[in-house]
């Protein structure tokens, strides 16, 4: 059986078709593993209050995410996703309508400040449940923020930030000389909430060097395929991480 060419008008329309759909904008975002920060390193400092140096290392993770006002194009789409370490979402997924660059850094500012001050409660809160830390009372607890707080995913860090207080205020040695890294929100009485990215920051967690990574129990689900060499520890309250770090051996 024989087949006709395609007449040329065809075929141009079909080009500039194909042309039009590879570089059209398309409504996505994608998440790439960001950094890892050790919370030890002028993230945190104590005052007014007796503190202990930490032996080991604590990282607040982060994730980048393309900002809602780029628009992608087919092929950036199909190169993160044959890189394999990188997350295609719709971009309605990662901002509410109407969200702009501006209105996102400071929604993010925000969100990081009042996860901040719900850590410092749950760890004041941890430490006044439980004695046999040896914290005495007036806590205060002075906050210094270095990090670009627009990729760190607003409340994410609060766990993180929850024990880092708790290492800095009690003699005992939760790290033990382990590098740490984890992620999560927090409540005041130390519920950890789950948060977006967790496969990339626990990829660049252990990129950093990290042995063990504290995940929330509401991301078990999602993750997938964790790189080796890294021991994932899900947990459910601020208790469920200072108790899975005393009791793992290094």
């Amino acid at each position: 059986m024989r087949f006709s060419p395609l007449p040329r008008i065809v075929i141009a329309i079909l080009t500039i078709f194909f042309t039009c759909a590879l570089i059209a904008p398309l409504p996505f975002a994608i998440v790439m593993p960001g950094s890892a920060q050790n919370i030890f390193d002028s993230i945190i400092t104590v005052k007014n209050q007796k503190s202990y140096p930490a032996t080991g290392r604590l990282d607040l993770m982060s994730v980048r995410v393309t900002t809602p006002n780029n628009w992608l194009i087919g092929p950036e789409i199909l190169y993160s996703w044959l890189r394999g370490d990188e997350a295609i979402y719709p971009r309605a997924a990662i901002y509410p309508p109407g969200t702009t660059a501006e209105s996102e850094k400071k929604s993010a500012t925000a969100d990081m400040t009042n996860s901040q001050n719900k850590a410092i409660n749950s760890a004041l809160n941890f430490l006044k449940a439980n004695p046999q830390y040896g914290v005495t009372k007036n806590l205060l607890v002075e906050k210094n923020i270095h990090f670009d707080v627009k990729r760190t995913g607003g409340p994410s860090g609060g766990m993180t930030f929850a024990i880092g207080v708790i290492e800095l205020l009690t003699p005992q040695d939760i790290l033990r000389a382990r590098h740490i890294a984890g992620t999560g929100s927090i409540s005041a009485d130390g519920t950890i909430g789950p948060i977006g990215g967790i496969n990339e920051k626990i990829r660049s967690a252990r990129a950093a060097g990290a042995e063990i990574f504290l995940a929330p129990a509401g991301n078990r689900k999602e993750i997938k395929n964790p790189p080796e060499g890294i021991s994932i520890v899900i947990v459910s309250t601020l208790t469920d991480a200072i108790n899975a770090l005393a009791l793992s051996h290094d």
